[in-house]
């Protein structure tokens, strides 16, 4: 018997006995299918018709998916907010931090840029922040060029 032929049969062995288990499990489920097929062909075996399964979160999260904590408002009885954004004058109803939708995505452009001023805070009154003007285009360029020599 050679070297050669001796580490092939123990390495054989090695990987035979490493995927015992899984060829077991494989048989088993090829085993469990059959029965499968067969119950499903006497219950009937109704397929689903074409399209996309129905989401089952637009009906109600389900309750061992709900997350809790955090920071959160109560809302109005018919489901609608009742806060007014935190900028004077606007008069959409806020959606984070106490600002609209659109002022929120400013004040996070002024966060990320550095340019956010004092009264911009999270969670401020209705109506009590006064909106910045940002130049645009060129002076724009320019005006962030200065902010970043500074």
């Amino acid at each position: 018997m050679s070297v050669d032929k001796a580490i092939r049969d123990m390495i054989r062995d090695e990987i035979e006995a490493a995927i015992a288990p899984l060829h077991a499990a494989v048989a088993q489920m090829q085993n469990q299918g059959g029965v499968l097929a067969q119950l499903s062909a006497v219950l009937g075996g109704q397929k689903r018709g074409p399209g996309r399964p129905p989401n089952p979160f637009k009906l109600g999260r389900p309750a061992a998916l709900k997350t809790g904590g955090g920071r959160r408002r109560t809302r109005a009885g018919n489901g609608q907010n009742d806060r007014a954004c935190a900028l004077i004058g606007c008069r959409r109803p806020s959606r984070s931090k106490g600002y609209c939708a659109a002022h929120y995505q400013k004040y996070r452009s002024l966060e990320r840029t550095g340019r956010l001023p004092g009264d911009w805070k999270d969670f401020a009154p209705p109506n009590s922040v006064k909106d910045v003007i940002l130049p645009r285009g060129r002076a724009g360029a320019k005006a962030l060029a200065e902010a970043k020599k500074k």
